[in-house]
């Protein structure tokens, strides 16, 4: 995540060229907006991208509170995709 920042802000790269190569090619389905980083769905609006913390808060907030069931996985990742996140 913190890669991708810095090259769509600063345009710093890897010192390794096949890293380098590989975070230009991917970089061009990320975007930056208000200094968050968000994917860009080919069906879906644009996906915040979340660290640990915030990753553990939102898994444990559509797992108990908004969903009231303990659903699986793909259902689960649906409800995530769905509130935004990526």
């Amino acid at each position: 995540m913190i890669s991708y920042k810095n090259f769509l802000i600063w345009g710093v790269l890897s010192p390794n060229e096949d890293e380098a190569q590989h975070l230009k090619c991917k970089a061009n389905y990320y975007a930056i907006l208000d200094d968050k980083l968000f994917k860009r769905g080919l069906t879906t609006f644009l996906l915040k991208c979340l660290n640990s913390q915030q990753t553990d808060y939102i898994m444990r907030a559509l797992h108990e509170w908004i969903c009231g069931l303990h659903t699986r996985g793909r259902s689960l990742a649906t409800k995530a995709v769905r509130a935004g996140y990526y």
